[in-house]
């Protein structure tokens, strides 16, 4: 599983302006830069309030109680200065006849250096994870990913298993500097503990959950300008509007048929009227390639349309809550692949094939807020519909799919074996024609986020997610050599949870969450897994 494979996962939700990295509470936007979304940040970690130019996060600081923007425009909007219109029942005065402070509120945690506009600044954000997990099948490690589930005609497919694990604690540092010729030059790096290393039997189990080896999620420079953002690094994808309609669970790591994912990338983007009550965000974006030897990057562009008057709460991935404007976007990705011909080692040519992807993904407050803090009786639903070839990468699928086995036809011993110089499930080879094929994927989800009254300490959640491949079964037909790939390819998957979370304190979240998976192997096995998941979370 690569990183645009296991990416995250929290539910879905999908949608450069870079932002600004929202703050992650649990309950409180704190500074995080993966899990929360920028209400003019698609498809990238927002920043921390620290790396708002500084007159936004005064104001921010005023409209939100939590030294935030809701977007990343020159001016804030849509924070409203007045409390919420649920008031919390913990709610204080910091001091006599102060304005009153939310109890969601927490101060990011933000070192600063230098004067006045010669002035740096650094904020530290992350949080600590504790997962307890019990599935029904051996199927999956503490992350789901792409991972399918074992066959019911196995042991591990009838057989349980119980994984405690703190794998998905981060640490990341915000940084911002001094304005320079108009340019406001920001950055962000972030990590977590999903790094490279063999899952048990390969590598022991008290390796595997007590010394993991650290990964990068995001890690990026970017250059706002008024008329123009650029950014370069490893941050969320273009396609999708990511991280900006990411759904909310307790899963944390690419679930089934999730848009989801990071690469390095060079991206421009623009937004258009962002403090109207009508405003456009496009983007553009090229891509590390899924296969390095297509020699040309992916190409990820969308437009995106957002009502800033009408805002939903939404905790993307079960980390910070914030207020999002309702809006729908559309994007796209067109990539190349030039895969070795479907011949023995050496490789002796190339044969080429293009994919491509389009993403209608949309965020609907059904009962709107008028601020992140105002989260009693409030419910939001969002959705996403992907359709493409050779993306499966990018949904967090692929089904099991291989290259098939190369005809033998003088009988060599050892059997010549193909040399493979791409990852596998994006693309295979017809073994009765020799032709190359990218695989096809149709891929969708929906979800609601609804905090409970009076205060939306409470939160609830669920999604359903499906995807299905109308070219699997035809590319590994019934019966001939390949017959016993047809118990190992799976070409539909499906997923649904529901989640309840609790703030106890504005740092500190614990909740529960039971999730489905299913799939459907091409020879009609149909196996599922039940997963019961107590989680911890504390926010910084």
């Amino acid at each position: 599983m690569n990183d645009r494979s296991k990416s995250c996962n929290g539910i879905l939700l999908v949608p450069v302006a870079l932002a600004l990295i929202q703050t992650t509470g649990i309950g409180p936007a704190q500074a995080q830069a993966s899990t929360e979304s920028d209400t003019k940040t698609p498809g990238e970690a927002t920043a921390p309030a620290a790396m708002v130019p500084a007159e936004t996060a005064a104001a921010a600081s005023l409209s939100n109680g939590q030294g935030q923007p809701e977007h990343s425009g020159a001016k804030p909007s849509g924070a409203s200065a007045n409390a919420p219109t649920t008031p919390e029942p913990a709610a204080i005065s910091s001091t006599v006849g102060a304005p009153e402070v939310s109890w969601f509120a927490r101060a990011p945690l933000t070192l600063s250096a230098g004067e006045a506009t010669q002035k740096f600044k650094v904020t530290i954000f992350g949080l600590v994870e504790a997962d307890y997990i019990f599935d029904t099948t051996r199927s999956y490690d503490d992350a789901i990913g792409s991972s399918l589930v074992a066959r019911s005609d196995t042991y591990e497919g009838r057989t349980g298993r119980s994984q405690f694990s703190l794998r998905n604690t981060r640490l990341g540092f915000g940084f911002e500097s001094p304005m320079v010729g108009g340019l406001k030059p920001s950055a962000v790096i972030e990590a977590d503990f999903f790094g490279h290393q063999a899952s048990p039997p390969t590598n022991s189990e008290g390796t595997f959950f007590d010394s993991p080896s650290l990964r990068i999620r995001h890690a990026f420079v970017k250059l706002q300008h008024p008329y123009l953002d650029v950014l370069a690094g490893q941050t969320y994808d273009v396609f999708g509007w990511q991280n900006s309609f990411f759904p909310c669970t307790a899963e944390f790591l690419g679930l089934p048929n999730q848009l989801f994912s990071r690469n390095a990338q060079l991206r421009l983007s623009r937004a258009f009227n962002p403090d109207g009550a009508v405003s456009v965000d496009v983007a553009a974006s090229a891509v590390r390639p899924a296969q390095r030897d297509s020699e040309v990057p992916d190409v990820n562009a969308g437009v995106r349309l957002s009502l800033n008057g009408w805002k939903g709460i939404t905790t993307p991935g079960n980390v910070g809550t914030t207020a999002l404007p309702l809006s729908i976007g559309v994007s796209g990705i067109v990539r190349q692949f030039k895969v070795n011909k479907f011949l023995p080692p050496p490789p002796q040519g190339s044969n080429s094939v293009m994919g491509w992807g389009v993403s209608i993904d949309a965020l609907i407050p059904v009962i709107p807020a008028k601020s992140a803090d105002d989260r009693g009786n409030r419910l939001t639903l969002t959705g996403s519909f992907v359709k493409g070839t050779g993306i499966a990468d990018l949904i967090t699928s692929g089904g099991g799919a291989k290259f098939p086995t190369l005809i033998n036809p003088a009988q060599a011993s050892p059997p010549p074996i193909y040399d493979p110089d791409i990852d596998s499930g994006l693309v295979t080879f017809d073994q009765r024609t020799g032709l190359l094929h990218p695989i096809n994927w149709l891929a969708f989800r929906v979800g609601l986020q609804y905090y409970l009254p009076p205060s939306g300490r409470v939160l609830f959640s669920a999604n359903y997610t499906q995807s299905h491949s109308d070219n699997l079964a035809t590319l590994f037909p019934q019966g001939g050599a390949e017959i016993e790939l047809l118990g190992s390819v799976a070409d539909t998957s499906r997923y649904a949870d529901a989640n309840l979370f609790w703030d106890i304190t504005p740092a500190v979240r614990v909740g529960v969450s039971g999730q489905y998976t299913q799939v459907e192997y091409l020879d009609g096995n149909k196996p599922h897994n039940l997963r019961g998941m107590g989680q911890t979370l504390y926010v910084f």
